[in-house]
């Protein structure tokens, strides 16, 4: 299962490029947090989601199985480890 990492509007879900189905959050500031590696997504555009409320579930590849999760501010990736 995976969650909301801060409170946020989902701005886009669907599939895109290689990424396979991904979910893009918008927080205050011009923050976006966009998340990949979905076998299901359980929200809709336009929905405002707070911190910890569920997104999706990941796909069930055992070890293939993986979270791609990428941090932007004004649109430019930035280092997520201080957030986490």
């Amino acid at each position: 299962s995976v969650v909301a990492p801060f409170d946020g509007e989902v701005v886009f879900t669907g599939p895109f490029l290689n990424y396979g189905r991904i979910v893009i959050l918008r927080h205050r500031d011009d923050y976006h947090t966009l998340l990949a590696g979905f076998e299901r997504v359980n929200v809709s555009t336009g929905e405002f989601l707070l911190e910890g409320e569920p997104i999706g579930v990941m796909g069930k590849g055992g070890d293939e199985a993986e979270l791609y999760v990428e941090l932007r501010h004004h649109n430019q990736p930035i280092d997520p480890a201080p957030w986490i």
